[in-house]
């Protein structure tokens, strides 16, 4: 398992980036988060079980395109790297925060135009890109508050990547690196009961 996982390693980062988009897409709704079980909290922000299980469908579903026969062998442990993704999501998040990050409207006004879904002929279509949001059953707002978070993330991401001064090291070993000293200085909780 460990060489089809180093093997398919590539994959990884764009199934990381295809779950993004996934939640994207299919992540945002009318969440009551009040009301729903808390997964988990990260630095005061809560994980609702609605979307734990959102984001563990939707991952699913990518390992079973993805993987094909051997999905059920990848999925094992699933539950625990998607909460696990999730925390490290809220951790960027946090970091963006503390040392002002942010994706400007021009960057979510890029993503938007540049995105070949919401395009005829490579040419941003307004009726296709509300179409698209009214098919999901989001709002143009709700869509670009989570691609606005995603920018966060990404642009964190990059500028964490560029602290990385061994080439000897992979992204991932220096991120979960980077991640689990964080970790070690803020406040995360996790209810177990809420993943059964």
């Amino acid at each position: 398992m460990i060489k089809t996982l180093r093997k398919n390693a590539k994959y990884f980062y764009f199934l990381f980036f295809l779950v993004i988009i996934t939640f994207v897409f299919w992540g945002v709704g009318s969440v009551d988060k009040q009301h729903s079980a808390v997964v988990a909290e990260v630095a005061g922000q809560k994980i609702t079980a609605e979307r734990f299980w959102r984001e563990y469908e939707a991952t699913r579903r990518l390992y079973r395109e993805i993987f094909k026969d051997k999905a059920a062998e990848m999925e094992q442990n699933l539950k625990e790297k998607v909460l696990e993704d999730l925390i490290n999501e809220e951790l960027l998040l946090y970091l963006a925060k503390k040392y002002g990050i942010e994706a400007t409207e021009r960057e979510i006004q890029d993503a938007i135009i540049n995105d070949p879904r919401f395009q005829r002929n490579g040419i941003f279509q307004k009726d296709i890109y509300f179409q698209i949001l009214r098919l999901n059953r989001i709002t143009p707002q709700q869509y670009e508050s989570s691609l606005q978070r995603q920018i966060t993330i990404g642009k964190t991401f990059q500028i964490i990547m560029l602290a990385k001064d061994q080439a000897d090291i992979s992204d991932e070993t220096f991120l979960k690196s980077f991640l689990k000293a964080v970790k070690a200085n803020i406040s995360i909780k996790i209810n177990k009961d809420a993943l059964s």
